[in-house]
């Protein structure tokens, strides 16, 4: 099969590789739909990382299921989560498999969908592997992974009607933190992005403050917007230095941060102010699936206007360049 292959740094070359052999406990995925994730990207400009296949935002349509399988079937639309706990470590030994030590995660440790197939290990339908419902395209599904790292980020805030919440990052993760907590009810949501259609997308989700960050000063703003008291909650998606100082000062005391998004250098920071402060930093890994296909579903969310660039798998080095620097990208699709 066809595979996108990292060769190098920022060198992704599209060859010929051995098809993805089910385990016995395993399914194969034909691939329908694969994201380009801002996680992606740090590995991809990073060196050391040689032979990645990345993709692990995908949906597709089973090819082959595992003798052990039982539940699933071939033929059936899918979205899964693909990774292979060691067995071995504390965590796999509580049975928390999903906290592992040496865990191996598809799209990084393992093959990713950035390919014609992809192996999903130890298949379990409701755990790792997700039925689409009728009302999903491929592409919707590719964007569920995404989704559900928000979706369990902002339930993780526990976010009260009379709260001010502030998403730092307009990505989709960040642009669907502001659907959810608006469905929720919040009092409001301010966001702090860049490039004009995230910001445009912003406001089309439904934020009642949108700030460029390239332009104005997310503090000021922010704290214009609040009466000088600042927010109750920050869900934190930028990934950046500077998005992490200016969300510590714009907590009032006692708020909560979020820690969503993925930072490419260590943080070198003061912890004065949170101590002053008592915030709360929480660390959000982890997702909801079938909680994010449903808000698809019953269109509380939507993500298809997040999808503003979509290319062939033979064209996957040009998907990750204008991941990275088209203004207008949102959102890239692979589309094998």
């Amino acid at each position: 099969m066809k595979a996108a292959v990292l060769r190098g740094k920022k060198d992704i070359r599209i060859e010929s590789v051995p098809d993805p052999v089910a385990d016995p406990d395993g399914i194969i995925v034909k691939v329908k739909a694969c994201g380009v994730c801002g996680s992606d990207l740090h590995v991809y400009k990073a060196e050391g990382n040689e032979g990645t296949i990345f993709g692990h935002e995908f949906s597709g349509e089973v090819a082959e299921v595992g003798a052990k399988v039982s539940d699933i079937t071939v033929g059936e639309r899918v979205t899964a989560v693909g990774f292979r706990p060691c067995g071995e470590c504390f965590w796999c030994k509580q049975g928390k498999g999903f906290r592992c030590s040496a865990l191996a995660l598809v799209g990084y440790q393992l093959p990713g969908a950035m390919a014609e197939y992809v192996a999903v290990p130890s298949a379990v339908k409701g755990r790792n592997v997700f039925p689409l419902p009728e009302e999903l395209t491929f592409e919707d599904a590719a964007t569920v992974e995404p989704l559900s790292i928000s979706l369990y980020s902002v339930k993780k805030a526990q976010p009260r009607e009379k709260d001010i919440v502030a998403v730092m990052g307009a990505g989709v993760i960040g642009l669907s933190a502001i659907q959810i907590l608006k469905s929720m009810g919040v009092s409001k949501v301010l966001v702090s992005a860049r490039r004009p259609s995230r910001l445009q997308a912003a406001r089309e989700s439904g934020s009642d403050l949108v700030i460029d960050a390239a332009t104005q000063d997310t503090v000021a703003e922010i704290m214009a917007a609040t009466g000088d008291m600042g927010v109750d909650i920050v869900v934190e998606c930028a990934g950046s230095p500077i998005s992490f100082d200016q969300s510590i000062e714009i907590l009032r005391g006692g708020g909560k941060m979020m820690l969503v998004g993925i930072y490419e250098t260590p943080l070198s920071w003061d912890p004065a102010n949170v101590i002053n402060k008592n915030i709360s930093l929480i660390g959000c890994l982890g997702g909801n699936f079938p909680g994010s296909i449903d808000l698809l579903k019953t269109g509380k969310v939507t993500t298809r206007n997040f999808v503003t660039h979509r290319f062939p798998l033979d064209k996957t080095a040009e998907a990750f360049e204008t991941q990275i620097s088209d203004p207008g990208a949102i959102k890239v699709m692979i589309i094998p």
